[in-house]
């Protein structure tokens, strides 16, 4: 609750200050147009309601994120965490005199702070304009560090990146542009001492030590934050000094190393204090999968269960018990066995592509085996760029035709394709997908030799093995090259059962066994009993001259 309401306090002010930018914008049209806008969203903003939700977006804002860096027990960030929270904290140095000069002008003594009134500090004085400026360009880039760090788990972020990202570059350098015209006009204005004199007087200014109570206000509230800040340090050492006499965590990881650590820390902040690398996309708040850890040991009984929020983001691939994200866990002291279940590199996708089967599980599949027959004596006649081509043609035709049966392409093979069925669908249904997968593919590459007539001197032909029954499917791999795959005996016979077809000179071979899943019977091709190596049992089958003849399923 605490991190969702500070997520959305700061949404609050993110929009504030971007409707603030594009109103520093509209001075390009006109001063006049600008204070127009201007008068609108101040008698927006100051209503009771709208004073309440800015004012109190802005205090919970910067309460919570004094409290999120309490909370955090390592100070070991990423680069951009690190510029995200340094930039935080700037905002209250560089801006607290912007807001008590404006809104605190206006409450204590009735200046109407007009853009004339916002300008003529900038135009008078050089570390103003700078401090202004500073102020404009720290706000915008928390922010939108912040949002980019909520957004980039969205499926759809990917896809609106280039748009917001001009967006992100575009408004601040549209407002600057306004800043520094109206500062201009204001510098012209002042060289006409009576039309200066008349259009200061719209503003109603404060006397001098009017003036003097705000900069007073201002410096308090600096004052105010920067104690606030030193607190929160304080308080940390303290903790880290209780936590001390607590008892000790030891962690051994999956790759042989092991650590010590006082308690109180999640198992992210071992990660980090002690230089191993731990996938975290979110940044350890919770919001994202990618931190997760199997968890075992002689004391894991003893580990608290996961709140609210962690069994939320935990049920989204169905994790089992001993599955938990790091960021949250706090092991109590004890001796645990550790293994991250994602690489240290791991990307926003990850986020939200985890399912139970990637955690390893078995299932009733249908596996799949395509190979091109001949194609390594073709390619020997062929300048390499022509054996990219036509491969690449090749596979997509393949992998195509697989996925509009419902498949899923798991790898190429030199020039050959393993495809799963079921991995989302009951046994049964997977066995017909793959049956349709093959006489879809046997019509693709129909189409595809008759778009190559002049170009090969005979058609391509390609073997296919289909088989089905329980296997063992999970995210399997290592780094980058973790992937969702299956593995045990019906793998090895569907490779076997492709490998058959070039003895029988067909395009297909598919097991009896997977026939009777799908409840299909065919009226083409023939039954035979093989050897399958591995196998002590001959396994029947039935043996397809041409899978294009297979009958829609």
């Amino acid at each position: 609750m605490v991190a969702r309401i500070r997520l959305w306090s700061g949404i609050v002010l993110f929009a504030y200050v971007t409707l603030h930018l594009l109103n520093h914008a509209a001075v390009l049209a006109s001063v006049q147009t600008a204070d127009a806008i201007l008068r609108v969203a101040v008698a927006v903003w100051h209503s009771p309601p709208g004073t309440a939700v800015l004012y109190g977006a802005f205090f919970l804002h910067v309460a919570l994120t004094f409290w999120a860096l309490f909370r955090r027990r390592s100070l070991r960030l990423t680069r951009w965490e690190w510029a995200q929270l340094v930039l935080g904290l700037a905002v209250v140095p560089l801006g607290m005199t912007h807001i008590v000069a404006t809104r605190g002008a206006h409450e204590l003594f009735d200046v109407n702070a007009n853009y004339l009134w916002v300008f003529l500090p900038m135009a008078l004085d050089p570390w103003a304009a700078a401090r202004q400026t500073s102020f404009l360009l720290v706000v915008w880039i928390h922010g939108c560090i912040g949002l980019h760090f909520y957004w980039r788990l969205k499926p759809w972020y990917l896809g609106a990146l280039p748009a917001l990202y001009g967006a992100a570059l575009v408004i601040p350098a549209l407002a600057l542009a306004g800043v520094g015209v109206g500062v201009g006009k204001v510098v012209e204005l002042r060289e006409n001492d009576e039309r200066f004199r008349t259009a200061i007087a719209t503003t109603n200014p404060p006397t001098r030590e009017g003036v003097d109570r705000i900069y007073a206000i201002s410096d308090t509230f600096k004052l105010v934050a920067g104690a606030l800040l030193i607190g929160v340090f304080g308080a940390r050492r303290v903790r880290s000094w209780v936590a001390r006499r607590g008892g000790e965590v030891r962690l051994n990881y999956a790759s042989g190393r092991a650590v010590v650590a006082h308690t109180g820390l999640t198992v992210l902040d071992i990660s980090r204090l002690n230089g191993i690398a731990h996938a975290s996309v979110c940044g350890g708040r919770g919001r994202c999968s990618t931190c997760r850890v199997r968890i075992v040991g002689p004391d894991s009984a003893a580990l608290p269960p996961p709140d609210a929020a962690e069994a939320r983001v935990l049920s989204r691939f169905g994790a089992p018990a001993n599955v938990r994200l790091a960021c949250q866990l706090r092991p109590p002291p004890g001796e645990y066995r550790v293994a991250p279940l994602l690489p240290a590199g791991a990307q926003p996708s990850d986020a939200y592509s985890g399912t139970k089967l990637s955690l390893g599980g078995e299932r009733m599949i249908a596996v799949m085996f395509v190979d091109l027959r001949g194609f390594t004596a073709f390619s020997e006649k062929r300048l390499p760029y022509d054996v990219v081509f036509i491969l690449n043609r090749y596979f997509r035709a393949v992998g195509q035709a697989i996925e509009d049966a419902g498949g899923r392409v798991d790898k190429f093979i030199g020039d050959g394709v393993m495809a799963l069925f079921g991995l989302d669908v009951d046994g049964a249904r997977a066995a017909r997908q793959s049956l349709d997968a093959a006489r879809r593919i046997a019509l693709a590459i129909g189409d595809f030799n008759e778009s190559l007539t002049g170009e090969i001197d005979e058609p391509l032909r390609i073997g296919i093995g289909i088989h089905a029954g329980p296997a063992i499917v999970g995210d399997l791999g290592h780094g980058r090259a973790t992937t969702l795959t299956a593995i045990g005996d019906t793998v090895n016979t569907a490779s076997r059962l492709e490998a058959q077809s070039k003895d029988f000179a067909a395009q297909l071979v598919v097991s009896q066994d997977l026939l009777d899943l799908a409840g299909v019977k065919l009226d083409v091709g023939e039954r035979h009993e093989v050897e399958v190596r591995g196998r002590e049992e001959r396994l029947r089958v039935h043996v397809v001259k041409e899978a294009a003849l297979l009958a829609e399923t």
